[in-house]
């Protein structure tokens, strides 16, 4: 899915329980949350659906232009019958976990202002390519840019990225017997923005887990 040109089921682990407010750092940031149900990926006709919860912080840089991220955590059940960004089939209707991170540069006079209570169902809700611009009565941005996502079932795994493009597979493989299902653990990164890192055990030959979400990548564009 790329997940940057449109956004991002209450699966097996439920949607995270976090609010959609916004707190202020000591540097002056403004995060927002917003949540996400039932939100089908970005594909004709979609491979998954998604829950998960995202996470906005927003910086001044300079008069008039800021820095945003986003962080994503949640999780993802495929849709038989349908194929995946790895060009593979899905077989079957599993569920996974993913997490995903990217970043923006956003032109803007006035200050932003989080949404009260955020939350979207289906595909509704505001662009991912153009998605820190709500968040400002007037603003515009080039898109994001780098952005990162990675998506694991018990048996599989696949990685998105504005560089080196799709890798890995994903073909709704189902869980062999007694094999553990991936669950995500935030954790918090140097900037103090909580960060997605699924993580769980593998057999031997699984796909390892994907690489932790690092929010300190350079921002561009």
């Amino acid at each position: 899915m790329n997940k940057f040109l449109a956004l991002p089921a209450a699966a097996a682990f439920g949607v995270l329980a976090v609010p959609a407010v916004a707190y202020a750092h000591s540097s002056g940031a403004v995060t927002c949350r917003a949540t996400f149900t039932a939100h089908p990926e970005n594909a004709s006709p979609p491979w998954a659906n998604d829950t998960f919860v995202r996470i906005t912080t927003i910086r001044a840089a300079s008069e008039g232009t800021w820095k945003a991220h986003i962080t994503d955590l949640g999780h993802f059940t495929t849709i038989a019958g349908t194929r995946s960004d790895s060009g593979d089939t899905i077989q079957n209707a599993v569920t996974g976990v993913f997490a995903g991170r990217g970043d923006y540069t956003v032109t803007s006079a006035a200050k932003p202002h989080c949404v009260p209570g955020e939350h979207y169902s289906g595909s509704a809700g505001p662009a991912t390519g153009q998605w820190p611009v709500h968040y400002f009565t007037a603003a515009t941005t080039s898109g994001i840019d780098p952005w990162h996502w990675d998506y694991r079932t018990c048996r599989e795994h696949m990685s998105e990225d504005s560089v080196a493009g799709t890798t890995g597979h994903l073909a709704g493989l189902k869980c062999r017997p007694h094999q553990p299902k991936p669950t995500p653990t935030p954790t918090t990164t140097d900037t103090g923005t909580p960060s997605p890192t699924p993580s769980t055990s593998t057999s031997p030959g699984e796909a390892p887990a994907p690489t932790p979400v690092d929010s300190d990548l350079p921002v561009t564009g």
